[in-house]
């Protein structure tokens, strides 16, 4: 059994609240802190975490203060631009961390995350919640084996629509600042970061490595009336040859989870939220199950027990998933985010009258552009054009280019 305290219940909080009440019924985890600055909205979780003695706080720092030494592991599903210094000062209060996805805003905040969780000898695991799954670590070794001979593409897209409610759930949902601080929300970054996360992760060339991004090329379109975009296309071409698409939007009319890719000269992976393929060109084929959301959420805390006992045990470390932020970070500053033109989108409402924005034909642009391997372009689109590739040569820092634009 170990200590663990959280920083918020509300949102996906709640997921990582009731995580730790499952965790705790199992006899894995006793709660001993959280921090709720929403505690008559919360009621009921307050008092439940109180009746299991855990202590509630409306300050993180005053909790972090009074448990320091006496955290195993703090979770931190609070806003993006928050991780950082949160996870930070749990490190210095002797605490490991579990912070959600994307592990910060910017290249230089996830750099200070790694640089305390080496000074302080703590880990920091990203709530890249695939990443912690049986199939992910058989994908990745089956693309290490040579198998699939050399790997060329490796391509993700998701349809997931989204109504005016998902922008309107929080203070920073859409927006690239908040307060005149990077925030960078997107669905590349936020909503579908999992998958792009777990591309860049495949591509690297050791079980614990990731692609070295040479360059990227965004289309960034936005239907919504928002700061950032809802719908995206990327192409990242690696330092060893191998190219990454991304395709997603919240403006489709069906909704499909994400399926994804892996394309080698002797054959290829295939993946969904169910199953994982392997096709050779022999006509060798395998078929996995892929796990369930319940499991999934089980083996999260299952590899983190592993952790605290070995620190060799596989989790998605800072130093993983900074990765992903390096490019989300690269496409902010190369791209423009072109406006959808209003005679190029509808706005439906449902029952309630909450609207949204669908792209007719965007659908099917998306998946002819995931089985050609090329970006969306004006041969969908008069206004989908990508904007010019862009180094990451000596790439490191985050620049602000669109949100001074």
């Amino acid at each position: 059994m170990f200590n663990a305290a959280i920083i918020g219940v509300s949102g996906f909080g709640d997921v990582h609240y009731r995580d730790l009440v499952r965790e705790h019924a199992a006899g894995r985890v006793n709660i001993v802190a959280a921090t709720v600055i929403n505690q008559e909205e919360e009621a009921k979780k307050c008092d439940f975490l109180r009746s299991v003695g855990c202590r509630i706080y409306t300050d993180y720092r005053d909790m972090l203060r009074d448990f320091a030494g006496k955290i195993d592991v703090c979770f931190i599903p609070t806003g993006i631009a928050l991780h950082m210094p949160m996870t930070v000062a749990a490190l210095e209060a002797g605490a490991n961390v579990y912070v959600e996805k994307p592990v910060a805003p910017t290249f230089a905040d996830a750099e200070k995350m790694v640089e305390a969780s080496k000074r302080t000898g703590r880990f920091v695991a990203v709530g890249y919640q695939t990443m912690y799954q049986p199939e992910t670590r058989r994908i990745k070794e089956c693309v290490l084996s040579g198998r699939l001979g050399k790997i060329r593409v490796l391509k993700s897209y998701g349809l997931w629509p989204r109504d005016d409610s998902y922008y309107h759930r929080n203070n920073w949902a859409g927006k690239l600042t908040v307060s005149g601080a990077p925030i960078l929300d997107s669905p590349v970054t936020n909503a579908f970061a999992h998958y792009l996360n777990l591309l860049i992760f495949y591509a690297g060339d050791s079980f614990t490595g990731t692609a070295e991004a040479r360059s990227i090329q965004a289309g960034l379109f936005r239907a919504n009336p928002i700061e950032s975009f809802d719908t995206a296309s990327l192409k990242i071409a690696t330092a060893d040859g191998k190219e990454l698409f991304f395709y997603v939007t919240h403006c489709s009319e069906a909704n499909v989870n994400p399926v994804s890719a892996i394309e080698g000269d002797l054959g290829r992976i295939e993946y969904d939220e169910k199953t994982m393929r392997i096709i050779l060109n022999s006509g060798e084929t395998e078929e996995y199950p892929m796990t369930g959301w319940e499991q999934m959420r089980i083996n999260i805390f299952n590899q983190l027990e592993k952790r605290l006992a070995d620190p060799d045990a596989f989790i998605c470390t800072a130093e993983i998933a900074m990765n992903h932020t390096r490019v989300t970070n690269a496409m902010f500053d190369s791209a423009t985010i072109a406006t959808v033109p209003a005679d190029s989108f509808r706005v439906v409402a449902d029952a309630n009258g909450v609207e949204r924005r669908v792209i007719p034909g965007i659908d099917d642009a998306i998946r002819r552009a995931y089985a050609e391997n090329r970006m969306l372009n004006a041969a969908n689109f008069p206004w989908a054009v990508p904007t010019p590739e862009f180094s990451l040569d000596g790439y490191r820092s985050f620049r602000g280019t669109l949100i001074h634009a």
